[in-house]
C-alpha cells in the first residue's frame, strides 16, 4: 500500500511537471507559429503535427513499456521532451518554422508517454480504487495550472529581439526536475492471470467500451480545438494581449485539474454515465458563451467550462477503459484506445488553425454542436454502466 501511494504521489507530482511544459508550449505555440510560418493559416500545424505524434506513437510506446516497464519509457518521454523544447527555442532564434515542427513532434512523442501515468497509477491498484488514482494523478495538472501560464505571462519577452525564447528555454529546464522525480518511481510488473487472453476486437467491441473511448476523444478534441485557437482569437485578433491569454488559459488548466481531486469520488457515488453528462452539458455552456461575446470574461467562462468539461469526459471514459483489461491485455488495450482518442485530438487541432483562420471563431465554435449532440445522444441511448471483468 505504502508503495502504491509513493507512486501515485510520484506520478501526480510528475504529470504537473509534464503538463506544466505541455500547457507553455499549448498557450505559445501558435503565436510562435504565426511568427515562423509563411502563411498564417499554417500556424497550428506544429501542435497539429504533434497530437498526430502523439496518436501514431502511443501504440508503440504502450507495447515497449510492457517489455522495458513504464520507468524507462517515462524517463525517456522526459528527455525527449527536454530535447524538444530546446529544439524550439533555436528555431525561434534560427527563424526555422521546421525546426519548430521537429521540437513539437518530438514534444509529441514526450506526450504519448505521458498519457500512461494515470494508467500506471490505476495499474497498481484494486477495481474500486482506479478512479480515485487516474483522477489523483490527473489532479497533478493544477501545478500546471499555476505555473505554466505563469512562467509564459513573464518570460516571453525577456529577450526582447527573441520573442519566446526564454519561455521554451524554461520549458526545457522543467524536464531536468521531471526527469530527477520520474527516476525514483518503482512500479511493479502486472501480476498474469490464469484467465484466457481475449482478442482486442472482442474487448474494443463492448458498447460500453465504445462510449468510454468516444466520450474520452470527443472531450479531447474539442478541448484541442477550443484551446488551440483561444490564443490567437485573444491576441492576434481581439488584441487583448498576452497577459489576457495566459490569465484565460491558466484557469482554462485550473479547471481541467482541480476537479480531479473528487471526480474519482464523484464517479464512484454517481456512475460514469451521470459524470460524462455533465461533461457534456459544460461543454454545450462553454460554446454558448465563447459565441455570445470577445470580451475577456467571455473567454474566461467558455475555456473554464471547457476545462470542467474535458474533466468529467475524460476522466470518466478512462475509468472504464482502465477497468476494462486483464493485466496481460492492458499493454494492447490502453495502446489502441489512446491512440483512437489522440487521432481525434489530432482532427481538432487541424480544425481548429483551418477553420479559425478561414471562418472564424464564431463558426468553428458552431461546428461543436456536431461533436457534442452525437456524444451526447449516444450516452443517452446506449447508457454506459462501469465495466466489470468476469
Amino acid at each position: 500500500m505504502e508503495l502504491e501511494k509513493r507512486n501515485t504521489l510520484i506520478l501526480s507530482v510528475a504529470q504537473g511537471l509534464s503538463i506544466t511544459t505541455t500547457s507553455i508550449n499549448m498557450i505559445n505555440t501558435g503565436l510562435v507559429g504565426a511568427m515562423l510560418a509563411t502563411n498564417p493559416s499554417y500556424s497550428t500545424i506544429p501542435l497539429s503535427l504533434q497530437f498526430l505524434t502523439i496518436a501514431l506513437t502511443l501504440i508503440p510506446v504502450s507495447l515497449l513499456m510492457g517489455k522495458f516497464g513504464r520507468r524507462s519509457m517515462f524517463l525517456l518521454g522526459s528527455l525527449a521532451a527536454f530535447i524538444g523544447c530546446l529544439i524550439i527555442a533555436f528555431s525561434i532564434i534560427d527563424k526555422s518554422f521546421h525546426l519548430f515542427i521537429v521540437g513539437s513532434i518530438l514534444l509529441g512523442f514526450s506526450q504519448a508517454n505521458q498519457q500512461f501515468y494515470r494508467y500506471a497509477a490505476a495499474d497498481n491498484v484494486s477495481n474500486n480504487l482506479k478512479s480515485k488514482a487516474i483522477s489523483l494523478v490527473l489532479a497533478g495538472g493544477v501545478i500546471a495550472a499555476v505555473v505554466g501560464p505563469e512562467v509564459s505571462r513573464y518570460s516571453f519577452d525577456l529577450f526582447p529581439d527573441y520573442i519566446y525564447l526564454a519561455t521554451y528555454l524554461l520549458a526545457a529546464s522543467i524536464q531536468i526536475i521531471n526527469f530527477t522525480i520520474l527516476s525514483f518511481i518503482k512500479i511493479k510488473k502486472p501480476e498474469v492471470t490464469a484467465k484466457k487472453i481475449r482478442p482486442l476486437k472482442d474487448i474494443l467491441m463492448q458498447k460500453t467500451l465504445i462510449i468510454a473511448i468516444l466520450a474520452a476523444a470527443v472531450g479531447y478534441s474539442l478541448m484541442s480545438f477550443i484551446m488551440t485557437a483561444t490564443p490567437l482569437q485573444i491576441v492576434n485578433i481581439c488584441k487583448l494581449g498576452n497577459s489576457a491569454s495566459s490569465t484565460v488559459i491558466q484557469w482554462h488548466i485550473i479547471a481541467m485539474f482541480a476537479p480531479s481531486f473528487f471526480t474519482g469520488s464523484i464517479i464512484s457515488r454517481f456512475g460514469n454515465r451521470k459524470v460524462m453528462l455533465v461533461g457534456i452539458i459544460l461543454y454545450a455552456f462553454s460554446v454558448f458563451f465563447g459565441i455570445l461575446g470577445d470580451t475577456v470574461l467571455n473567454f474566461w467562462i467558455a475555456l473554464f467550462l471547457c476545462g470542467l468539461g474535458w474533466n468529467f469526459l475524460y476522466v470518466g471514459g478512462s475509468d472504464i477503459i482502465a477497468k476494462s483489461a486483464l493485466p496481460e491485455e492492458r499493454a494492447k488495450v490502453q495502446g489502441v484506445t489512446d491512440f483512437i482518442i489522440f487521432v481525434f485530438v489530432a482532427m481538432g487541432s487541424f480544425l481548429a488553425g483551418y477553420l479559425h483562420s478561414n471562418l472564424g471563431w464564431e463558426i468553428m465554435l458552431f461546428y461543436t454542436i456536431i461533436p457534442i449532440s452525437v456524444i451526447f445522444i449516444s450516452i443517452i441511448i446506449i447508457k454506459p454502466q462501469n465495466l466489470k471483468l468476469n
